[in-house]
């Protein structure tokens, strides 16, 4: 394995919000982070084979990690990245000569009533969309994953922005984080400097959409965290890591210009409309 692996001190470059779409090429997705991971390193002075943490936040329709697991297990890979497990489920380790090493951590993306969602963080469960988002968060906390609500265009506004709020407000510190996006445009949403004045801290990730060439958005938009990190428990170990986080880790990345994002907001009303774009 090229460069250190993604466990001991740190520091690490992750990525708290990753899709890993079917319509992806699992190669390209990978050699999309590692790159982004890299520039990122190099652009923080760090070493240029830091390693990254990819969290994904797979829909219900989605299945990846438990894919690449199956090919962990038969000891394969994908357009020469090799996949070994790390006697964690929830983690997977991804590697390829000449690239530093990623981690991939298990989780989910829940679509409450309204639109609003919520990330778990550290889980293999399947959740129901659908509810409310009271009964979201408490599935997330019975799964022990951490709960992120993460922003989305036009969702913090109005009613929803109000029980966003809600939430942040009555949360114990470490039971619910915040996230930004990469795939957002213009100034940083007011609420989530809201969050951290209540203590409240914001993971930022990706987000790639379900749209040609956004794999390669993965690994490019997230947060710097210092270890250590368990290697015989890597999942439980980082989300220990993030749950005991008093403010906001540094971030990492630039999130999109005002045409890629108004763009890729059309491309998404199109295929709403069962559009290909």
């Amino acid at each position: 394995m090229t460069g250190p692996a993604p466990f001991g001190p740190g520091p690490f470059l992750v990525d708290a919000h990753v899709h890993l779409y079917p319509r992806f090429d699992r190669a390209a997705f990978l050699d999309a982070a590692a790159a982004n991971v890299r520039h990122a390193a190099r652009a923080h002075g760090l070493d240029a084979d830091t390693p990254g943490w990819l969290l994904l936040t797979e829909t219900a329709a989605d299945h990846a990690f438990a894919e690449l697991a199956d090919q962990a297990a038969a000891r394969t890979g994908t357009g020469g990245w090799r996949l070994r497990a790390t006697g964690d489920p929830l983690c997977l380790l991804a590697h390829r000569d000449g690239r530093a090493p990623l981690a991939l951590l298990a989780g989910r993306q829940i679509v409450t009533e309204g639109g609003l969602e919520v990330l778990a963080l550290g889980t293999d469960a399947t959740f129901p969309d659908g509810g409310s988002l009271n009964d979201a968060l408490a599935r997330v906390a019975a799964a022990g994953a951490l709960a992120v609500l993460p922003w989305g265009f036009g969702k913090w506004l109005g009613a929803r922005g109000a029980r966003v709020r809600a939430q942040v407000a009555q949360a114990a510190p470490g039971t619910l984080f915040l996230g930004d996006n990469g795939g957002r445009t213009g100034p940083r949403p007011r609420l989530l400097a809201e969050a951290e004045a209540a203590g409240r801290v914001v993971l930022p990730g990706s987000d790639p959409l379900p749209l040609p060439g956004q794999e390669r958005r993965a690994g490019g938009f997230g947060f710097v965290l210092d270890g250590p990190l368990d290697p015989d428990r890597p999942a439980a170990s980082l989300k220990a890591r993030l749950a005991a986080l008093a403010t906001s880790p540094p971030v990492y990345g630039r999130t999109t210009k005002a045409l890629p994002f108004a763009g890729n907001q059309i491309r998404m009303q199109l295929r709403k409309h069962g559009i290909s774009p």
